[in-house]
């Protein structure tokens, strides 16, 4: 597949990036300045300037030939309403007037639960998230939507829990890579929000049985 990832020069994106390149997708790596976040070497992935501060317009112009947009973007709490909601629904827009409808967006865990939501530090960045989310609900894009738990820098054992039920507190940011280029292929998954934390289910398996 041609995927654009959004958010490439991410924690979770650099990953992504690697693991499609790696699976032979053609991967549009949208980053800020091609020219110093350039990070994965492949003939198979091309940096290009994409920010979410602009017009929707040169959002879709960018993501023009794309199969599939995969959304890592996040202001770690800096500008949640210009990034985590203002930019992550343009993008929806941008998807929709580039003709793309597959659409994957990481979340965060327990963003469809506003009771849930944790203390003043963390609290607006949920709010951003959860009405980014319910906003890509309303649309007509086969979308997933993905809620990891507490991110952490650990390599990858390839096996995680989706759902509620086993959820554990933290994920490797390499294991949701892993599970978002599998996923993104999987058009049988569409309009779901995923659960998901380290585990004890290969990858694969867990994919099979959404």
């Amino acid at each position: 597949m041609k995927i654009f990832v959004v958010g490439a020069n991410g924690r979770v994106g650099r990953h992504t990036v690697k693991k499609l390149a790696e699976a032979n997708d053609e991967v549009i790596a949208g980053v800020r300045d091609p020219e110093t976040q350039s990070l994965v070497e492949a003939s198979n992935v091309k940096y290009v300037e994409f920010n979410l501060h602009q017009p929707v317009e040169q959002m879709a112009t960018a993501f023009e030939g794309s199969e599939a947009i995969v959304f890592t973007a996040g202001s770690a709490g800096k500008d949640v309403l210009k990034v985590d909601l203002d930019g992550a629904v343009k993008t929806m827009t941008a998807a929709k007037k580039a003709g793309i409808s597959r659409y994957i967006m990481v979340s965060a865990i327990n963003a469809d639960r506003p009771e849930t939501f944790p203390g003043q530090e963390l609290h607006d960045y949920y709010i951003a998230k959860h009405y980014a989310d319910e906003w890509l609900r309303t649309t007509d894009l086969d979308y997933v939507i993905v809620q990891p738990t507490a991110l952490t820098d650990e390599a990858s054992d390839g096996l995680i829990n989706v759902g509620r039920k086993g959820l554990q507190s933290e994920i490797s940011r390499e294991s949701v890579a892993e599970f978002l280029t599998e996923v993104v292929r999987n058009h049988a998954i569409n309009h779901q929000t995923i659960d998901l934390s380290d585990g004890q289910t290969p990858i694969s398996e867990a994919i099979a049985d959404l």
